[in-house]
């Protein structure tokens, strides 16, 4: 992509006069801009209620010298504004003129939502224009909450919603370096070293101590009372005690910045309790479930259409005077790798086994229309018995074993007659629905599931309280301490104190005890700040970030959350010097980021990029990867079997999942469709896709799927790709501040994780066979015990796997597709769940690859 000559930055202007700005704040991160068709430039700017900002422009190179205009809808070009600002550069803004009585001026951009051009020189700019009804306020929510989550999270207060119960919250080495300084310091105020200096006094001759302003004086007036002469007085204004001043500052910036995060982190905590106790109450009594009729209905008419699909096909007419050949069989699974043909069993169900020409044969295959076997297939779930009429023959085939079988070819289908119950029966189970106002009673598999749920929201209740109580006490000890340095300030102040950075030349930091003592607890302070990336200047450089650019704002917060979530739920350490890497790229200048992370008990690896660099020169907001080993890619293996119990290379690495791309588009709303167009952009014409990733959206608006598919929770806001046939490739996912919403996105992250996570083997352990995971608890974080490993088998003799966590009590199934094997498929409860499931029985999941039941025994076939 070619270089843009210029910049667009967000300006909050105080104007002095029409033409002339008193004072300008410009934000940090600039406008994207990117190039589109023929060289024109296009940019998104928004405005939100209450908040202004003036898109400002900063032409540089070939266009330094240009007058950039606004062209309105007429064609008609309007020369923009240049404003001068406080560094000596130079903005143009758009100009609608100037209010005197309001005394500033008036832009288009501040009220108007659309597209707009601005013409620079040979370029075109153009400006895509929402307006978003956030207020000021809400806006700076985001701020507070992205800083305070910023300084819990580098500061190393781990364990934000682990429901193990296991680690402490509360770093004590700052705390208490704090507190020791704060008690160092306050010795030293009680008796401040003070210098002697020679002042001018006023004084009676006999007490006088002359010197040159005497002598002057009383030249003038020598019958004068009281004349000037030499004195002394002591004061605490010194290097020393103004670095000590300063020192005492920045403990107590450093003091107030944790206390305020601690004290935000507990009033979080106590909520997270309270909701966990309401959902345990709400598990423990639920006899009946409130059904969503528009999923429901939704669901009845896909299974509809999927039968039509089969009933429509047919490639010929009988023949006048013909008489059709009809056979009556229930399908099976694909023969081999022909596209065209499926084994089928006899209608009673039993093998369609037989003799032909005296050699018998243990299979049958049927060979039809490729199209006519996937309309087949996609009805398996609610139907598996049909009936086709049509021409063909039969025929005696072998394996390349040379094993004998009978092929059905045929050749002309005049119709095809798939013969269910399921239609009648949904439509009885939709009748008594709306006669129970959509009211459902709990299956005994259902009772069962809320009972786990329960079980578990106890579990992370207690553990939210344990963490709530900790958070208290830490910001408990942080508020005395700051309060203590706060008052230290003032009375330095009162002293005459000033503040100074310099560190004084003199010994007295070396020489005297208590002023050795405070810079040892100083030095212990900044080193532990500086090892987590917080020093004055990153603080002022938190605190400088502000609202004007919201969705570089949502960005940094979306960036937050997910370390929060990789670190605090799921445990993965960060490499050495994270910390400061994080904060000096998301508050200063943007730039490009990749923090490596790793859990050594399992040897897995996250890599999560910010503004990564596609091949094709695009750059999305975050990608993250996870692999096992720092390796790259192996397929499931089952026949590496360890006597330690541990796994081998290509156990350990399990799947290599593609990577996870994470775009975060700051909207308070959509308008129709428009949600579901910018999905399809990044994929199509951005092609964030190209490496193999998913993609998906992040955004604060709720509710915004116009179509629900599913009728869990999440529902409603959420996509996590689970329509049939996007595989969890794609979607968006609704993120903002609140208890239960950023459980959104920790469900995103743990379908990353979990298409990651290999099957569970069989090692060896003291001479037993067991079986072992390498994977966790995505709820969280605890590893997978060999003894909570469980390996099942259906009816039809496929293996699937329940791994229970021995630590907050939640179960999840790891299964394949029963109808396309290589879908595996994870069910985890109600709550952390992201695949598609059947709005009458939630329990029962949806294969997204081809739509699938979970347990197709559910149907009652």
């Amino acid at each position: 992509m070619t270089d843009i000559p210029f910049q667009a930055h967000y300006l909050e202007i105080e104007w002095q006069e029409s033409g002339r700005a008193r004072q300008i704040t410009v934000a940090p991160e600039p406008i994207e801009i990117e190039e589109i068709d023929n060289g024109i430039l296009a940019a998104e700017t928004q405005v939100f209620h209450e908040l202004k900002p003036w898109v400002g422009l900063r032409l540089e190179g070939e266009l330094a010298d240009e007058e950039p205009a606004f062209e309105d809808a007429a064609g008609r070009l309007t020369r923009m504004l240049r404003i001068e600002d406080n560094q000596g550069g130079y903005w143009w803004v758009q100009n609608d003129g100037w209010d005197p009585n309001g005394k500033r001026h008036l832009s288009e951009l501040h009220r108007s939502m659309g597209q707009f051009t601005i013409i620079i020189g040979p370029r075109r700019l153009l400006l895509n224009n929402v307006v978003d009804e956030l207020s000021r306020v809400t806006l700076e929510d985001y701020l507070r909450d992205f800083q305070q989550d910023l300084i819990w999270l580098v500061m190393g207060f781990s364990g934000a919603t682990a429901a193990t119960g296991s680690g402490i919250i509360v770093n004590q080495g700052i705390v208490e370096a704090l507190e020791a300084f704060a008690a160092a310091s306050r010795q030293v105020l009680a008796h401040p070293a003070r210098h002697v200096r020679e002042t001018l006094i006023e004084s009676r001759p006999a007490r006088l101590r002359p010197n040159m302003a005497t002598f002057r004086q009383y030249l003038r007036s020598p019958h004068a009372v009281r004349l000037p002469g030499r004195g002394a007085e002591e004061t605490c204004d010194i290097a020393d005690n103004r670095y000590l001043r300063h020192m005492v500052q920045v403990c107590d910036k450093l003091a107030s910045h944790i206390a305020k995060s601690a004290v935000r982190h507990a009033e979080r905590f106590a909520a997270r309790a309270r909701v966990e106790a309401e959902q345990r109450a709400e598990y423990q009594n639920m006899t009946h479930r409130t059904v969503d009729s528009q999923v429901f209905d939704r669901q009845l008419e896909e299974l509809k259409k999927r039968l039509e699909s089969v009933e429509a096909y047919r490639d010929a007419s009988p023949r006048q005077g013909e008489t059709p050949k009809s056979l009556e069989f229930r399908p099976g699974d694909p023969f081999g790798n022909k596209s065209d043909q499926i084994f089928f069993n006899n209608p009673d169900g039993s093998k369609a086994a037989g003799e032909n020409n005296g050699k018998k044969y243990s299979f049958s295959v049927i060979r039809i229309p490729e199209q006519l076997i996937k309309a087949i297939q996609s009805t398996k779930s609610f139907c598996d018995y049909y009936k086709i009429e049509g021409a063909g023959h039969t025929k005696q085939a072998y394996t390349q074993k040379d094993a004998p079988y009978r092929e059905v070819h045929v050749t002309k289908i005049y119709s095809v007659k798939p013969f269910s119950h399921a239609i009648v029966r949904k439509e009885r189970r939709r009748t008594e629905l709306e006669k129970n106002s959509w009211v459902a009673q709990l299956t005994p598999q259902e009772r069962q599931e809320n009972y786990q749920e329960a079980r578990t929201a106890h579990l992370r209740e207690q553990t939210y309280q344990k963490y709530c109580e900790q958070a208290k006490q830490a910001s408990s000890a942080l508020s005395k301490c700051q309060t203590e340095l706060k008052t230290q300030d003032l009375d330095w102040l009162r002293m005459g104190v000033a503040s100074n950075a310099k560190v004084p030349m003199g010994v007295r930091f070396s020489q005297s005890p208590v002023y050795t003592a405070c810079q040892v607890a100083f030095s212990r302070v900044t080193t532990l700040a500086h090892s987590n990336g917080l020093g004055e200047d990153t603080l002022d450089a938190i605190e400088g970030i502000g609202v004007l650019h919201a969705s570089a704002l949502y960005e940094r917060w979306c960036l937050v959350k997910i370390i929060s979530i990789l670190t605090e739920d799921y445990f993965f350490q960060p490499e050495a010097g994270w910390q400061e890497r994080l904060v000096r790229a998301i508050a200063g200048r943007p730039k490009s980021l990749n923090l490596k992370l790793r859990r050594n008990d399992i040897e897995m690896d996250a890599s999560l990029e910010v503004q990564p660099e596609l091949p094709n020169g695009r750059r999305p907001d975050f990608r993250l990867r996870f692999s096992y080993g720092g390796l790259n890619s192996s397929p499931d293996r089952q026949d590496n079997t360890s006597r330690d119990g541990s796994f081998s290379k290509d156990q350990r690495q399990g799947r290599m999942a593609n990577g996870l791309i994470m775009d975060a588009k700051f909207r308070t709303h959509w308008r129709r469709g428009e949600l579901g167009n910018i999905l399809a952009s990044l994929i199509n014409e951005k092609k964030y896709d190209q490496q193999g990733d998913r993609v998906f959206i992040l955004h604060p608006a709720p509710h915004a799927m116009l179509r629900p598919t599913s009728p869990l929770a999440w529902g409603k806001d959420c996509d996590y790709g689970q329509e049939i046939g996007n595989k969890h490739q794609k979607g968006v996912i609704y993120l903002a501040p609140g208890i239960g919403i950023e459980g959104n996105l920790r469900r995103l992250l743990a379908m990353q994780l979990q298409a990651t996570f290999p099957e569970p083997m069989e090692v060896e352990i003291n001479g037993q066979r067991m079986l072992k995971s390498n994977s966790f608890c995505i709820r969280c974080g605890t590893l997978h015990k060999v003894e909570d490993v469980k390996l099942r088998t259906t009816k039809g003799g496929r293996k699937f796997w329940h791994l229970l966590c021995s630590k907050c009590g939640m179960q999840s199934t790891r299964t394949h597709c029963y109808a396309c094997n290589p879908s595996v498929l994870f069910k985890n409860g109600l709550d952390l769940t992201y695949h598609r499931t059947v709005a009458d029985q939630v329990t029962n999941i949806v294969c997204p690859q081809c739509g699938q039941y979970f347990d197709n025994e559910v149907h009652g076939r």
